[in-house]
């Protein structure tokens, strides 16, 4: 019934004097449908004259068909719209209108996501798609930019995405402005994170040396674009292999180390910092070993009364780089340098606006966490002796934010909680705190559900831990592991608190 309905519906449109009341009436036949339903009926029926539809400067008609258009081609499977819908998409990508060509991107991103193999075998089809990345509507040029990364994904993909006409529409498509240009790097960079062969493929097209060149332009706003690719490149090791081999990493060091010479090159810093920050969070002893400059803008940056933003900036790279127990060694190895960083990751704590102290919190809770299966008697020294840095009484301090009844600066504080409840000499300071075991079994001292999630955390912390027994004893390690099976919203039905308070 509802396949012959539809059929129907569809065949009259031909011929309908009011397409727009023939569309509506479809369009409210295939919504009440079940997607199951759908499976079963649009792929025995043409949609084709709903396509014809979208030749109109009617944009209510428009809207109309594409509701129909994006409901119908939602249960055909990628072979059938790649079968049966090819031409009729590389026409409305090349002469549509914006939301035409959204609907048509939109499904071929689901295509190229479940058969990614079958979409890239249509050359003319993926020439469209690539035509868009120069789109003017940001979006448009999004959706092509990852249908494109997930052809990149599988072999064949990528040599289509690198040769013949898709490649040649891509090179036009750079020339156009520098925005469209850097919309292809993004893409390069991207697909050249995938893997070590996706890296070879795309250093072979010369784009990767084109953008490594953008760093020598005038431009700033370029190089800060370019900046932020090569930082994203360099996340991968294939990425750092890359650019070390080009002398990319030893030019950008040679370039911020000179920025002062240039009226513009205090813009460039954030872009510098966050290009080391990410090579020394995953190769934390290289890069603080051998890239003297950094590590001077970054602890210059903390310490400094200067730009907040870079400040920001600065404070959360060193969150990053201590994540790991890689990290932490080498920040040790700073000496005098490091210690003077955490006084004035303490002052900034106590002194300082919201955001700064919930960002030096964070990164203090990231000094400070290691896992059980990290631990170490080095680390844990380390750690130890960081904390005391911070400022006097530090485990009081962060306490009393913790207990403050706003949630921007209790969350981050209870993250340090968290960290210290993961260490031995931090459950010790725990313990030897008066007031603080009740406080952190008294659920009434939270009433947010943001509040409830951070102390429960620090809990489950304590609760999991093999030394809690040993340093709180075994009657408080009972009550621990009771809020921690009750979960951080439990609340104690009244009758029990009134038994309990006789």
């Amino acid at each position: 019934m509802a396949a012959s309905t539809v059929a129907s519906l569809v065949n009259n449109l031909a011929t309908s004097n009011n397409k727009l009341d023939s569309l509506e009436q479809l369009k409210i036949l295939v919504s009440s449908l079940s997607p199951q339903e759908l499976r079963n009926v649009v792929p025995n029926v043409s949609i084709l004259p709903v396509f014809e539809c979208l030749n109109t400067q009617d944009k209510t008609q428009q809207e109309v068909c594409c509701s129909v258009l994006e409901r119908m081609l939602g249960s055909l499977s990628s072979a059938l719209i790649l079968e049966n819908l090819h031409h009729e998409f590389i026409r409305l990508l090349q002469q549509g209108s914006e939301p035409v060509q959204s609907l048509c991107l939109s499904q071929l991103l689901r295509v190229s996501a479940e058969s990614p193999e079958l979409l890239c075998q249509s050359t003319d089809l993926m020439v469209g798609i690539t035509s868009q990345i120069a789109s003017p509507n940001q979006q448009l040029a999004c959706m092509a930019t990852t249908i494109l990364v997930n052809i990149g994904e599988t072999p064949g993909g990528l040599g289509a995405l690198y040769s013949g006409p898709i490649f040649e529409t891509l090179q036009a498509v750079m020339a156009k402005d520098d925005t469209v240009r850097y919309r292809v790097y993004q893409l390069v960079v991207q697909i050249s994170t995938i893997s070590p062969e996706a890296l070879e493929m795309s250093s072979q097209t010369g784009v990767l040396t084109k953008l490594i060149n953008e760093m020598q332009t005038d431009d700033i706003l370029l190089q800060l674009n370019c900046l932020e690719l090569l930082s994203d490149l360099a996340q991968t090791s294939q990425g750092l292999t890359f650019l070390d081999q080009q002398g990319t990493v030893k030019r950008l060091e040679e370039m911020m180390a000179t920025v002062g010479e240039s009226p513009f090159g205090p813009y460039l810093l954030p872009g510098f910092l966050k290009f080391f920050g990410g090579l020394a969070r995953f190769h934390p002893k290289e890069v603080l070993s051998h890239f003297q400059v950094f590590l001077n803008l970054l602890f210059d940056a903390i310490n400094d009364k200067g730009d907040p933003s870079m400040k920001c900036l600065a404070i959360d790279t060193l969150g990053s780089i201590s994540s790991t127990p890689e990290g932490k060694s080498a920040l040790e190895k700073q000496g005098n340098t490091m210690t003077e960083c955490l006084a004035n990751l303490g002052k900034i704590i106590k002194n300082s606006p919201s955001d700064m102290r919930a960002r030096a919190l964070v990164t203090l809770a990231n000094l400070l966490k290691i896992q059980v299966a990290d631990q170490t008697e080095e680390l844990l020294r380390i750690t130890q002796n960081w904390f005391s840095r911070i400022c006097a009484n530090p485990f009081e301090v962060i306490w009393n934010i913790a207990k403050q009844p706003f949630s921007d600066l209790k969350v981050p504080a209870m993250l340090v909680l968290q960290s210290l409840a993961l260490t031995p000499w931090g459950q010790q300071l725990m313990n030897n705190a008066a007031g603080f075991k009740e406080y952190l079994l008294d659920r009434a001292m939270e009433n947010t559900k943001e509040g409830k999630e951070a102390k429960f955390h620090v809990v489950q912390a304590i609760a999991e831990s093999p030394t809690t027994a040993d340093i709180f004893g075994r009657p408080y390690y009972m009550q621990v592991t009771e809020f921690f099976r009750q979960g951080a919203f439990f609340v104690q039905a009244q009758s029990e608190v009134a038994y309990e308070e006789s």
